[in-house]
């Protein structure tokens, strides 16, 4: 439910506050435009519309909607229909229409002020937190909508980053990765550096809980920076080398296909028999495999230095990034690929692909 609840916030983050503000309404005109009598007539105009509002207020937010609408049209009705009376009911109706008048005031003011602030730079950022990674559009749209507003976000970006390593013992991996991935889709100069000092200096490869993230950023950083991460994550298939981390090398090997450079994808196809190894492992989780399986395969199949970041390595991570993409090659992606490659024929592949590209190009 919470879940549910925090996609209805993002699309509509004006509900919850109507919702209050329908309360009070409901309850002053119950109070003044009803006779508040004994025993039974009191329940049927006072408590049946309490317990059912109450009982809206527990399920999804999404239900309360059509009532919102219904109440919001109903309410101009009710104004007009004060200026229909005659003259000496004006007084009597005077209370209901001020009632009126100020609910409906106070709701147009709501909905102007919560959106508003929910557009917010700041307000963007914390919401990419707060939504469940089973409504990967709804996390696409925020981050769209970050992304758009170009570098100017970049720094809020990397300071909340920043301060949630500082804060948190155990980083959370939801805004981590989402912020992240913005910070991918604007590039530029300060964007590599933020996630190129996240791999550095906030990233262990040993906690199991931050393993999703940890892949998440080095791939984003991979697609960011391209031909320029190639040294960092080559330190880090170094690193993994010394300590024997499996993981660790796995995905920095992952990135390094990911920077679409030569040298990159000749050290990916020399480990070709380790990433087979660790793909056929009892021990190596379903979202690691299909990692491995989808470069393997955009390796294997690729026409374009593009399939090679087009492969949808996220989805498996389930942290709500992008949906899956088209290859501009037409490839079918499999999370279970297990096809033969020969490394020699794809070294002299790649690099005539990417020799051509560097023609175009120049």
């Amino acid at each position: 439910m919470n879940c549910v609840n925090s996609v209805t916030e993002v699309k509509l983050p004006y509900l919850n506050s109507l919702l209050l503000v329908f309360t009070g309404w409901l309850v002053l005109t119950l109070i003044f435009c009803r006779p508040l009598t004994k025993g039974t007539r009191r329940f049927y105009y006072f408590g049946i519309p309490c317990l059912i509002l109450g009982v809206l207020m527990f399920v999804p937010l999404g239900m309360g909607v059509p009532i919102i609408l219904c109440w919001i049209i109903y309410l101009p009705y009710q104004i007009l229909q004060f200026f229909s009376t005659r003259q000496e009911r004006i007084l009597r109706n005077f209370i209901p229409l001020s009632v009126n008048i100020l609910a409906l005031l106070l709701s147009l003011t709501l909905i102007f002020v919560t959106t508003a602030r929910a557009n917010t730079t700041p307000e963007l950022i914390k919401s990419l937190g707060g939504i469940s990674p089973f409504y990967p559009a709804t996390v696409h749209q925020q981050i769209t909508r970050l992304s758009q507003r170009g570098p100017e976000v970049v720094a809020p970006l990397s300071d909340t980053l920043a301060a949630n390593f500082e804060r948190y013992e155990q980083v959370s991996a939801y805004p981590t990765a989402r912020m992240a991935y913005c910070l991918r889709e604007i590039g530029g100069p300060q964007a590599e550096a933020t996630l190129q000092h996240i791999i550095e200096h906030h990233m262990n490869f040993e906690d199991s809980s931050s393993a999703k993230w940890e892949a998440a950023v080095c791939c984003l950083y991979a697609e960011c920076a391209g031909e320029r991460a190639v040294p960092v994550l080559s330190d880090q298939l170094n690193q993994a080398e010394r300590s024997q981390n499996h993981f660790q090398k796995q995905v920095a090997l992952i990135a390094l296909a990911r920077t679409r450079d030569q040298t990159a994808i000749e050290t990916v196809l020399n480990h070709v028999p380790f990433l087979q190894e660790d793909l056929q492992a009892d021990l190596t989780s379903r979202w690691s495999a299909a990692m491995i399986s989808l470069t393997l395969q955009a390796l294997a199949e690729g026409q374009a230095s593009q399939d090679l970041i087009q492969s949808p390595v996220y989805h498996r991570l389930m942290l709500g990034l992008r949906p899956e993409l088209k290859s501009e090659s037409g490839i079918v992606w499999n999370q279970q690929w297990d096809g033969e490659l020969d490394p020699e024929a794809l070294k002299t592949h790649w690099s005539r692909l990417l020799q051509s590209k560097r023609s175009e190009a120049g």
